[in-house]
């Protein structure tokens, strides 16, 4: 859903209308994802192909900048663990085929890396602006990269200090108040408007994914190791999920990634003691806490992605480093081999059972509405109700239909009850008068809309009842009601009147 409330103002929108306006259902992209994709668009046509090519391009790049840096922050055998990491995580390459920014976000992170490489060493001045151009035209592409660069020039800036560089210091200056001046242009024409929004933040706050800062209760310290187990599994998709019983002490040793988060802490803390890029890799992540405890930065899922190159390469040296403990090389190759196992499984079992691949973020708008189309028949209504309208909207511009559904009103806000509910509802049926069969398409997943309260009113959200459910009891007092068609969130009935 989240790439059909994207994607329409994708299409619908010009280039200046994405630079100026607020982007439908509350959606918020960087400028130059944006205007990227809608080049894509204009090119070569309104299809999810078309919709998807940026971050596919984004995900693939992605692949081949990381070689270069895994390089130079990793031996070779780490390099190679930290590229197969990236290439088989399933949540990784989701996004990478996603009509979102967090595989350009990925990207963006290693961007950052390779041109500090590229640059860190050099002095001369066209290289220091080269520098400061890079990073600047990123942070137009990706939000979050702000955290990595910001960390750079910290971490660079305090080297020089401690070495008394000034020269130095001042010098590399340059780039990093370039990166700062982008930075401030861009959160004053776009940024702000979305870290100021208060739903988007009310939201986020409901659901936990804000760290809490300073940690106020048991519940609140529960945070932090929970944050970490989910993150194992997505995005970095390292977590076993060999074992689906229910065994307690099976559990401990099958499902709980005792080796990520072993190899994750080895690797920060080898990293700490060499000192070399300690503060480098590490501030971005001082940094993400901070805007997170202010409320600013959500880390949950999705919010990861941009910095996996970070604890894909911290990983991966935790990985090396435990494997010098034992002697040969059929050592290090078993403890890869158990590392990867997880993303090794997902990856087969996404390839055996695709359907299957991320299922809690997929939709099937296109597939319910075209199941309609291929079984409507002449005489017959489609409503769609108003919590699948995103979809219905999208695809209607998209994609040709044998019918035009009637979409139905949201009259929560003007009803009481229940069934003063109802009773509003009825002028939408009015256009049932006369037909035989109706089709009703509505999302049992997505129960609100952008920009609800949470669970309001309550007499729509009693606890314990789903509002559809209380839709298709109501639909089935009018006639024979028939499930037709059923998926993760869409679901089709049909009914055939009395």
């Amino acid at each position: 859903m989240d790439e059909v409330y994207l994607s329409t103002s994708l299409i619908k929108m010009n280039y200046m209308e994405l630079a100026t306006k607020t982007l439908d259902y509350q959606q918020k992209a960087p400028i130059g994802f944006l205007w990227t994709v809608k080049t894509f668009v204009n090119l070569l046509g309104t299809g999810e192909m078309a919709l998807r090519l940026f971050p596919l391009l984004c995900g693939i790049g992605s692949l081949l900048l990381l070689i270069p840096v895994a390089r130079y922050f990793l031996s070779s055998f780490a390099s190679i663990i930290a590229i197969a990491i990236l290439a088989l995580a399933p949540p990784l390459i989701f996004h990478a085929v996603e009509i979102k920014q967090y595989s350009t976000e990925l990207f963006a992170a290693l961007l950052v890396l390779y041109i500090y490489i590229r640059y860190y060493n050099q002095q001369s001045w066209p290289a220091l602006l080269l520098w400061g151009l890079w990073g600047a035209i990123i942070l137009w592409f990706s939000y979050s990269s702000v955290f990595i660069l910001a960390g750079i020039a910290t971490a660079v800036s305090c080297g020089n200090l401690y070495r008394r560089d000034w020269k130095l210091f001042y010098k590399q200056l340059v780039p990093f108040l370039l990166w700062l001046t982008a930075f401030a242009i861009n959160y004053l024409l776009f940024t702000h408007k979305h870290a100021e929004s208060k739903w988007i933040v009310q939201w986020f706050d409901f659901y936990h994914t804000f760290m809490p800062f300073p940690p106020a209760s048991a519940n609140d310290l529960r945070w932090y190791p929970a944050a970490l187990y989910h993150l194992i599994d997505y995005p970095l998709g390292l977590k076993w999920k060999f074992y689906t019983g229910d065994s307690t002490l099976l559990k401990l040793l099958l499902v709980v990634p005792w080796l990520p988060f072993i190899t994750l802490f080895y690797g920060t803390w080898s990293l700490m003691k060499e000192r070399k890029y300690a503060l480098l890799l590490l501030l971005p992540f001082l940094f993400v806490f901070l805007a997170s405890g202010l409320k600013l930065y959500p880390l949950t899922e999705r919010f990861w992605v941009f910095i996996c190159p970070v604890l894909i390469l911290l990983i991966a040296k935790g990985t090396d480093g435990i494997s010098d403990f034992f002697t040969g090389r059929s050592a290090k190759i078993v403890l890869a081999i158990f590392l990867l196992a997880g993303p090794v499984y997902g990856s087969i079992v996404s390839l055996s059972y695709p359907d299957e691949f991320i299922i809690h973020k997929k939709s099937a708008e296109r597939q319910a509405l075209t199941y309609v189309s291929n079984n409507f028949k002449e005489g017959d209504l489609v409503y769609v109700y108003w919590n699948n309208l995103p979809g219905y909207r999208f695809y209607k511009n998209t994609h040709s239909y044998n019918f035009k559904a009637i979409e139905g009103k949201d009259y929560r806000k003007i009803s009481n009850s229940y069934p003063d509910y109802l009773k509003h509802l009825q002028q939408d049926f009015r256009e049932f008068k006369g037909k035989k069969r109706i089709w009703l398409i509505y999302n049992d997943y997505f129960h609100t809309d952008i920009g609800d309260e949470i669970d309001q009113p309550e007499w729509y959200y009693l606890k314990g009842i789903n509002p559809t459910r209380r839709l298709t009891a109501y639909f089935s007092t009018l006639g024979k009601s028939q499930p037709v068609y059923t998926s993760f969130d869409v679901k089709v009935s049909l009914i055939t009147l009395k």
